[in-house]
């Protein structure tokens, strides 16, 4: 009595569950990307799609503890150079090329332009953040970043 009832019977207008037609084409078939439209608006993706996929991954939604990392790095580059600019307003010298020809074109300059390439190079680590070499980097600049904090502090004290 396997015989079915036309009332059983299953509309040939209807498809069946194994006749799925996707909308376009399967786009877990490509990682996620660098950068989306949900980069930096209403991420989707806190970690990879698959279990187990932690490593060497984008992703678009960032932890509240790596963005109060970032901003407080980004801050220690900021106050980096206006120490920089105040210890050689005492007669102190720079030793960095790079800085000291930012520094002649004035120090507003040097100001702005040090906080664009620190916010550019920590945009960079930010979307990164998955990969090994970028979460070295971003412990090794705060490191560094945080030293040179104290010397700073140590120069200014000494120059008093």
């Amino acid at each position: 009595m396997d015989s079915a009832t036309p009332e059983q019977t299953p509309s040939s207008d209807l498809a069946s569950p194994t006749e799925f037609q996707p909308r376009g084409p399967d786009r877990r078939k490509r990682a996620t990307p660098m950068l989306s439209r949900y980069t930096f608006f209403g991420g989707r993706r806190k970690d990879g799609r698959r279990r187990g996929e932690q490593e060497n991954v984008y992703v678009d939604v960032y932890s509240p503890r790596l963005v109060a990392l970032l901003i407080v790095f980004f801050a220690l580059t900021v106050i980096d150079s206006v120490s920089t600019l105040v210890y050689l307003g005492k007669g102190g010298r720079e030793l960095n090329p790079i800085a000291q020809w930012m520094i002649d074109q004035g120090g507003s300059f040097f100001v702005i332009m040090k906080g664009v390439l620190s916010g550019v190079c920590l945009l960079f680590v930010m979307l990164h953040k998955n990969f090994r070499p970028a979460r070295t980097a971003l412990a090794v600049g705060f490191t560094f970043y945080l030293l040179l904090g104290v010397y700073h502090l140590v120069l200014q004290i000494q120059a008093l």
